[in-house]
């Protein structure tokens, strides 16, 4: 039977940025899955984020390109967990609902997911957290402790919805190589001074002060406790599976991060997280 997860709260409006999508940015050629017999029938899928599941800034513009998304995306560079499972599945076609929303923290998505109402999900990928440390200043920063409880009233909100559907729990992407790969290049980094995005990390973005380099320290520092709760939730909630730390542990070079604004992941670093995702999606799904 079919489980069942709450239609995406009016106040995402996702569907209006569905249109005006231009194309993606260029993205290396996605492999292709073999269907797999063992794997369980999937007629939906859910997943629940920030502008990174909504493909923000992966298509050349600063706008979102849900189909650009590592999550539900359409676009066959990028080869999306829902493309992915289609093709693994003998090509069903998979309806998607996304409960993501640019700038959303894990608390919003709580919300989000209790407004829902009679939709349809046979799997939840749950990609949150990082607007928890990625913030204007360092006093609105999530400690780990209080990031931890909520992430698991998230996991156990959703498993209420959705008894029988396999959740995956992504962890959270080192953002600090963000900075890593761009403080080299005078362009970027006077974007980066001149934006409001992500102070903690990218404030003063070309200091070296100790205390620039103490504050960054203390970004990955509370990015590693992050992921480690994510394990930790993951493991108290039935039919919950984690990436291992995969998608932590993946590298992204300027190539993968979008020309539009130098922060959010371009289509080619869309396709790695939906790469570094997917076994942990077999694995949910009983390959």
């Amino acid at each position: 039977m079919r489980t069942k997860i709450s239609a995406v709260a009016t106040g995402l409006a996702l569907v209006a940025l569905l249109a005006g999508c231009t194309p993606p940015e260029a993205a290396p050629t996605a492999p292709t899955e073999t269907p797999d017999a063992s794997l369980r029938t999937v007629s939906s899928i859910a997943v629940v984020g920030d502008s990174m599941s909504v493909g923000m800034a992966a298509c050349g513009t600063r706008d979102a390109c849900p189909e650009a998304s590592w999550a539900l995306g359409t676009d066959p560079a990028v080869s999306s967990i829902r493309e992915r499972v289609s093709a693994a599945t003998g090509g069903a076609d998979i309806a998607s609902l996304s409960l993501a929303r640019p700038g959303a923290v894990v608390a919003d998505r709580i919300a989000a997911v209790e407004k829902a109402r009679g939709e349809s999900a046979d799997l939840v990928l749950v990609a949150i957290g990082t607007n928890n440390v990625c913030t204007s200043s360092m006093d609105l920063i999530t400690p780990v402790d209080e990031f931890g409880q909520t992430y698991s009233e998230l996991l156990t909100t959703i498993r209420a919805g959705v008894p029988d559907a396999p959740i995956v729990a992504v962890s959270l992407p080192d953002i600090t190589q963000l900075w890593e790969a761009g403080r080299g290049d005078p362009n970027i980094v006077r974007l980066w001074n001149q934006s409001p995005s992500c102070r903690t990390l990218l404030g003063d973005a070309d200091s070296d002060a100790a205390a620039d380099e103490e504050r960054r320290a203390s970004v990955a520092e509370t990015l590693a406790g992050y992921n480690a709760a994510i394990v930790d939730a993951c493991a108290e909630v039935s039919g919950c599976t984690t990436d291992d730390g995969a998608v932590a542990r993946m590298t992204f070079t300027l190539d993968d991060i979008s020309s539009a604004d130098h922060f959010h992941p371009s289509a080619s670093g869309q396709a790695k997280v939906a790469a570094a995702a997917w076994p942990a999606v077999q694995k949910a799904l009983g390959g």
